[in-house]
């Protein structure tokens, strides 16, 4: 019985210990996120490591707490709906609490950006490589069927197409399999590398934005890359929210009678979040003006279903994702 005393004794003493090691290897990271107006405390707002990938909720009060961060420097980014993003950098000392607060403030043009030129996430500030990023909002300023419309006139890219429903990028010259389309870094793999008349399988208005990677960052995508890269984020791999969010928006032009509608909802409980999104678009013969006329079998059609849920626990997520994508297009054909 002494013996059996004696080695719960010593097992407490040797997991004591161990805490006490850890503690002096490990700081925490606290705050507060703010309305920086008035200094109102925001709760529900997103506070993560990036480096760690490891996320925080504000509570009431504003207030977020890391424990058990390893030493070293780290960026925090903060994420709130209808505020601008927030990014600092902290150094976090063993045994001691790095305090870092975050003012707020309303917009809806500048935030930071994630991107993906290094293969994990990047602030576009501190991206060395040659890499843009087109939001949801800048799609709609645009209004295209194509993902080559929704990313054309970016820097060292335009776009071909045999009418507007078939358009892709251009990147650098370079075209066909030499410029890989991905979504949330997943190849699409449809024909439209091969066929100038196939358009990709994306739908431009339910992506939270399109990220465009040059350079020698393309080779961790693989030797069909080697122009570049056109990457549709979903937002749904990155992380979740409580509560329900929503969106919906219409587009549309004079020529050719083009309109799009797209809408959807996420909404997520606990560590799980479930999401949809349903989207059309339609335009017909192109117009194009002058003596020229309307471009005969130039109509578009597309529509798009997303459905899908996910998992996202403290270092780790899941989650599962259908899509349903048509597209009816015309081939412009000289008659004469």
């Amino acid at each position: 019985m002494k013996h059996i005393k004696g080695l719960i004794k010593f097992t407490a003493f040797l997991f004591i210990f161990s805490a006490a090691i850890f503690a002096q290897t490990t700081g925490k990271i606290s705050g507060k996120v703010l309305f920086g107006d008035n200094k109102t405390p925001l709760h529900g707002a997103t506070v993560e490591i990036v480096e760690l990938k490891r996320t925080a909720i504000t509570d009431e009060s504003g207030s977020y707490e890391f424990s058990g961060v390893p030493a070293g420097r780290y960026t925090i980014h903060v994420h709130n709906e209808g505020f601008a993003d927030a990014t600092k950098n902290i150094v976090v000392t063993a045994g001691a609490t790095a305090n870092l607060d975050f003012p707020m403030l309303i917009t809806g043009v500048k935030e930071t950006v994630t991107v993906t030129a290094t293969g994990s996430e990047q602030s576009t500030f501190d991206a060395i490589q040659t890499t843009s990023s087109v939001d949801s909002n800048a799609i709609l300023e645009r209004p295209g069927v194509g993902l080559g419309d929704a990313v054309n006139n970016q820097p060292g890219v335009t776009k071909r197409d045999s009418g507007a429903g078939s358009s892709r990028p251009v990147i650098r010259g370079f075209d066909g399999d030499r410029v890989k389309v991905t979504t949330d870094g997943v190849s699409v793999g449809s024909l439209a590398s091969q066929s100038g008349d196939h358009a990709e399988p994306i739908d431009v208005l339910a992506v939270e934005r399109i990220e465009v990677v040059k350079g020698p960052a393309t080779l961790l995508y693989g030797s069909n890359a080697i122009g570049g890269v056109v990457n549709a984020i979903s937002g749904h791999d990155e992380d979740m929210h409580p509560g329900f969010r929503g969106y919906f928006s219409t587009s549309g032009s004079t020529n050719s009678n083009q309109a799009a509608a797209s809408g959807g909802g996420e909404y997520g409980i606990k560590n799980w979040l479930f999401w949809t999104n349903l989207s059309g678009q339609r335009s017909g013969d192109f117009a194009a003006g002058g003596n020229f006329g309307k471009v005969v079998n130039s109509f578009t059609r597309n529509a798009s279903f997303t459905g899908g849920l996910g998992y996202y626990a403290n270092k780790f997520f899941a989650n599962g994702n259908y899509n349903f994508y048509q597209s009816r297009y015309g081939i412009p054909l000289d008659f004469r």
